[in-house]
């Protein structure tokens, strides 16, 4: 979970990322009436600028061209980013707004999973989060969540009373760590193994 303080904001209080995300296109009243994002806008349009310049250089002039090591170390970073997905706000209230990404959420309910013998989590799917540009007083409900966890259990198990017991762990753990309470958890054993 992070706060949304955390992240860089302009004197007006926008956020730094919000102004790069809408750079393509034609400034809004605010942007044209803020100072702020005025010189924000400006400043990302000479980024863009450099950056391209310099991606352009380094097209044409081989010995500029990155090594095999740093252009792994980019997309090692690049993968992340892209894994941590929308954001859903939980809680807001006077200091600020707490939110959770659907990968940091897959993590727990994998998490949760394993955590419970003889069932090994591989793959999750949640649907029903809701975007962080719904209204901050809408919350999210049980309804609006779903699940679908897919794991491998020990052949030594009891598939159904461990099922059980997996979306009752999964359920306690999301509702305990992030306050969303979930009514659909779909659970897809796809192999077994040997303990």
């Amino acid at each position: 979970m992070a706060l949304n303080e955390d992240q860089p904001r302009l004197g007006c209080g926008r956020i730094i990322d919000d102004v790069w995300a809408s750079i393509d296109q034609p400034p809004t009243a605010h942007d044209l009436e803020c100072p702020d994002c005025r010189s924000a806008r400006l400043g990302l349009h000479h980024l863009e600028s450099v950056t391209g310049s310099l991606r352009d250089r380094d097209r044409d002039d081989p010995a500029l061209r990155p090594g095999t090591r740093v252009k792994e170390a980019i997309m090692m970073v690049a993968r992340a980013e892209v894994r941590r997905s929308r954001r859903t706000p939980l809680v807001t209230n006077a200091l600020g707004t707490i939110d959770i990404s659907e990968q940091a959420l897959s993590g727990l309910i994998r998490f949760a999973a394993s955590t419970l013998t003889g069932v090994r989590a591989r793959r999750c799917a949640i649907a029903g989060l809701r975007p962080a540009d719904r209204p901050a007083d809408a919350v999210v409900d049980a309804g609006d969540v779903r699940i679908t966890l897919t794991v491998a259990i020990s052949s030594r198990v009891e598939v159904p009373a461990t099922m059980d017991l997996l979306r009752e762990r999964v359920a306690t753990v999301v509702q305990a760590q992030t306050s969303i309470t979930m009514q659909q958890i779909d659970i897809f054993v796809e192999d077994l193994y040997d303990l």
